[in-house]
């Protein structure tokens, strides 16, 4: 199944109208249909990290069963598998240290838990 298929089917399950994922999105409802139709053939990283957030779903789950080409450095921040491509903005330096922004902050939340648990 391709990645505009899987955010049409959650879109659906969540029973939200292209129009209403669009302006969550802070897209065109005409960008959202391209792209569940599949005549969209580049996505932004961004755009694509809202849509995982929306239906908690991890990068992997929209790339699961495909060929994924991941030369950040070498394809300019593209990440690209069989006829799609999500464009990464972003410098890789940048990249690691989000990385590790967000290890540190699931670190405390795991201490935090572990705090509460003990209470």
């Amino acid at each position: 199944m391709d990645i505009g298929t899987k955010i049409r089917k959650l879109r659906e399950a969540k029973m939200l109208s292209q129009n209403d994922l669009a302006l969550k999105l802070g897209i065109s409802q005409t960008t959202l249909h391209n792209i569940e139709i599949g005549a969209s053939q580049k996505i932004d990283f961004l755009l694509m990290d809202k849509i995982s957030r929306i239906f908690d779903k991890n990068l992997e789950y929209f790339l699961e069963d495909r060929t994924v080409n991941n030369h950040v450095k070498e394809n300019k921040g593209q990440i690209s598998c069989e006829n799609f491509t999500i464009n990464n903005n972003y410098p890789e330096f940048l990249l690691e240290e989000l990385k590790k922004l967000l290890a540190a902050k699931d670190e405390q939340i795991a201490m935090l838990k572990a705090m509460l648990e003990r209470k």
